[in-house]
């Protein structure tokens, strides 16, 4: 049997990572080992005391905030074949583990979406999809439809552990929030010649809690990263053809952030992440030619 590693990022919702816990222990097929990825500024007493209490429990204390930084040393530190991620404030349908696995009977399949209920994943549209010549992400993790797919929803996500050193990780630019982290390393993957599927059985309900997580500290901030992931994404994903629609498109989308918060910072803040991103992605070619 495929041995089973959950990664859990978490920031300040330690009520929300003892939920998850409960649930992760009332599986058909239970986790061999669930690694939890502690960004919060204080040690839980409580988290520190049920891992001490359960063998499989695991809390990995890490200073530097940021999600791909977290996915990354739990997958380093995971010993499981298949390494599962999920985010702290999702609520894992009983048979989530199991039909995770099961769809690994399958050694083509390299990795698993599961479906994501309660957020704003729609059940309807093309599931999975990424289209260069436009720039365009289609998620849809709402279906119900199975099949293959280009990228996976980062809150139920997991992969074969051989994937991670042959793609080389997440990668820690896409800052802030995190827009694009998990759409670039499913793309890289492919890319690499790794088949990756969507299973609605593998279903979770995603409380979008509005506190704690990897969201930035004010509007603005989340205006920044916005602009500087999807310029990053893009630049590295989309067709040439897209990039002046997508600079257009952003840019007409700060004014209108302006407009309705009567903040030029914002529109400020946009611009400049756009700026940073094309920076930080000629950064990253130059430092693949140097490697």
């Amino acid at each position: 049997m495929l041995k089973l590693s959950v990664i859990v990022p978490t920031v300040d919702r330690p009520a929300a990572v003892e939920a998850l816990l409960r649930n992760l222990d009332r599986q058909t097929r239970p986790p061999d080992e669930i690694l939890i990825v502690d960004q919060s500024d204080l040690e839980d007493p409580a988290l520190a005391a049920r891992a001490g209490a359960d063998s499989r429990i695991r809390v990995l204390r890490v200073r530097e905030r940021g999600l791909p930084r977290a996915r990354n040393v739990g997958w380093q530190h995971a010993t499981g074949d298949v390494v599962l991620f999920l985010d702290d404030d999702m609520v894992p349908s009983p048979s989530l583990c199991e039909a995770h696995l099961a769809r690994y009977e399958d050694p083509r399949v390299a990795g698993v979406g599961g479906r994501v209920t309660g957020g704003y994943d729609s059940p309807d549209g093309p599931v999975g999809v990424f289209w260069p010549l436009a720039g365009r992400v289609f998620r849809n993790f709402g279906s119900s439809e199975r099949g293959e797919v280009d990228h996976l929803p980062g809150g139920n996500m997991s992969f074969r552990r051989e994937v991670f050193p042959r793609v080389g990780g997440f990668d820690t630019a896409f800052g802030g929030p995190a827009i694009g982290e998990e759409t670039d390393f499913c793309l890289r993957a492919r890319r690499a010649g790794f088949r990756l599927v969507f299973e609605p059985d593998a279903s979770a309900k995603h409380l979008q809690l509005p506190w704690g997580g990897c969201r930035g500290g004010s509007f603005e901030d989340w205006v920044y990263w916005h602009a500087h992931n999807g310029m990053l994404f893009v630049l590295r994903h989309a067709r040439a053809a897209a990039w002046p629609l997508f600079i257009l498109g952003r840019i007409l989308r700060f004014a209108l952030f302006g407009l309705e918060r009567g903040s030029v910072a914002a529109v400020a803040a946009g611009l400049k992440g756009l700026v940073r991103g094309l920076v930080t992605h000629r950064a990253r070619q130059e430092g693949a030619r140097c490697a």
